[in-house]
């Protein structure tokens, strides 16, 4: 074989190695940023859950006491 099919089969071994190594990449990247976004989510329906607790405090102790 001449030096130019030697070179096109380098070619081709380092384009299928780069290929592979994109392609884990992004696949583990979505995978860890699919389990932020579940952490976020979480965090999220927590901060709600205090807001709410917050502004319930707020109004009980926004009212006139009866005594």
């Amino acid at each position: 074989m001449s030096w130019v099919a030697w070179l096109w089969i380098a070619v081709v071994v380092v384009a299928a190695v780069i290929l592979a190594f994109c392609c884990y990449e992004v696949r583990w990247k979505a995978m860890r940023l699919t389990g932020d976004l579940q952490r976020l989510q979480a965090l999220s329906a927590r901060a709600q859950d205090l807001r709410t607790q917050a502004a319930a405090a707020q109004q009980r102790l926004a009212q006139p006491r009866a005594e």
